[in-house]
């Protein structure tokens, strides 16, 4: 397939407004696109190193990746009541998204880095290649951190430039509003980019890192930190004497000071144990500080103290309600929006869009009984549609095809139940009925004196 750009991000040029020059700032460097009003997303080292070196803010992030990546999604009509969509055009999309560019195998791998930089940096950034008939070809995850956003954009002309590459701090390729996908969960009117939950974190990460390395501390030494007081008979010589002896075969890399010249030798500790400052405490309340920041549940991170069955269940409920489902909503909206409704394949009047279907086996355990008992027992999927949707061949007949219906001799193919009228009419003859038996003492009226 032909492709219009390349893989290097060549930019496409075009005319700045003069009028908005004297407001604008030059980004300097690169290729020369004019004054601009750029503005990206600061300190993304100290945020990626945080999302790296910390294991709490490192789990919190492969849950909310691992739920969306796995999650079952599907391109199907936006609009159910209508049913004016192109089946063809349907499957062209989902091949798209199943292999978004000749380097990623899945879905899978190309959305959960995508996910992570909207969760560290509040910027998931896609990159969109198009073929000569003006489609989406090719996508490509780009590392939000690089990006800078025209702050004076506003739409009114599409060619405008509007994302800004800067790999290098220095602008090195531009693009249209077209070209590219700029993810924000957290949207403000006064700020052009997006606030990230590492940035709302700062003092609770900060404090959870130097924990771990006052605990590390305490491990690796082989002394605990402190003051070693050798007493009023120690000399100074004797004193340094000492210290060389102390640090070269017993403390390691332990903190310590040496003095002499005091009555009685002794040990002044510098820091108080772990119990005193009651660490576990405050460290387990930093945790619940970054899991209500990320949305989800301290259990999500391995916290189960005082959970129950019940509150448990509870908890995983609140969790994908207020974490999980506005995450999988931004990205099928993004994904819908920028996608599937793009001018290429036919704009909002496609009647298609990105939408995922089934996020676990609870909730398809929930929908199920919600079936069940809004239909009565009648099924809602054919014998075929449920072995094809676990991946199992279809059987041959027409029978397994049909909806079925649970009756008290079996199950009845929907298209055999008779009508009630059918049903009436088509009773057999009860015994006491057929001839040669007695008539029964009190028979019940006809249908035609009921009518009657």
């Amino acid at each position: 397939m032909t492709v219009l750009k390349s893989t290097e991000r060549q930019a496409v040029q075009s005319r700045i407004p003069a009028s908005s020059a004297a407001v604008m700032f030059n980004a300097g460097g690169g290729q020369d696109w004019g004054m601009r009003g750029r503005v990206g997303k600061a300190n993304v080292q100290l945020f990626r190193n945080w999302s790296e070196h910390s294991e709490w803010v490192r789990a919190a992030i492969n849950v909310r990746k691992s739920q969306i990546s796995a999650a079952e999604w599907d391109i199907v009509p936006y609009d159910k009541t209508n049913d004016k969509f192109d089946p063809a055009l349907a499957a062209q999309i989902k091949r798209l998204f199943n292999a978004p560019n000749p380097t990623l195998d899945s879905f899978r791998s190309f959305i959960e880095p995508i996910v992570e930089d909207i969760l560290v940096l509040d910027a998931g950034v896609i990159e969109e290649v198009r073929n000569l008939r003006g489609q989406v070809a090719q996508m490509y995850a780009v590392d939000g951190g690089t990006i800078k956003i025209n702050a004076l954009w506003d739409g009114s002309d599409p060619a405008e430039l509007r994302y800004f590459w800067y790999p290098d701090h220095v602008a090195r390729a531009a693009f249209r509003n077209d070209d590219m996908v700029y993810m924000m969960a957290h949207p403000a009117t006064y700020r052009v980019v997006g606030l990230a939950p590492m940035e709302t974190l700062k003092r609770a990460i900060d404090a959870e890192l130097s924990g771990q390395d006052y605990n590390q501390r305490q491990v690796i030494n082989a002394a605990p930190d402190g003051m070693l007081d050798l007493g009023e008979g120690a000399r100074p010589e004797q004193v340094t004497a000492f210290q060389s002896y102390w640090q070269s075969e017993v403390a390691g890399k332990g903190a310590m000071a040496f003095v002499g010249g005091t009555r009685n030798a002794k040990f002044v500790p510098f820091r108080s144990s772990n119990r005193d400052m009651q660490f576990l405490e405050w460290q387990i309340y930093l945790v619940r500080k970054i899991a209500a920041v990320f949305g989800i549940s301290a259990q999500d991170l391995g916290l189960t103290a005082d959970i129950n069955k019940a509150t448990a269940d509870v908890i995983a409920e609140n969790t994908e309600d207020r974490g999980l489902r506005p995450l999988l909503m931004l990205i099928q909206e993004y994904l819908t929006r920028e996608i599937v409704w793009d001018p290429g394949f036919g704009g909002m009047e496609n009647n298609l869009a990105f939408k995922f279907t089934k996020l676990n086996l609870k909730e398809s355990l929930a929908r199920a009984q919600m079936y069940k008992l809004s239909l009565a027992g009648v099924s809602y999927m054919t014998v075929n549609e449920v072995r094809i949707d676990s991946g199992r061949e279809p059987l041959d007949g027409a029978q397994y095809d049909d909806l079925m219906v649970i009756t008290p001799t079996g199950a009845v193919s929907l298209t055999d139940i008779p009508t009630a009228r059918e049903a009436l009419e088509g009773t057999p003859t009860a015994p006491s009925q057929q001839p040669g038996s007695a008539a029964p003492k009190d028979p019940a009226p006809s249908k035609k004196a009921i009518t009657a």
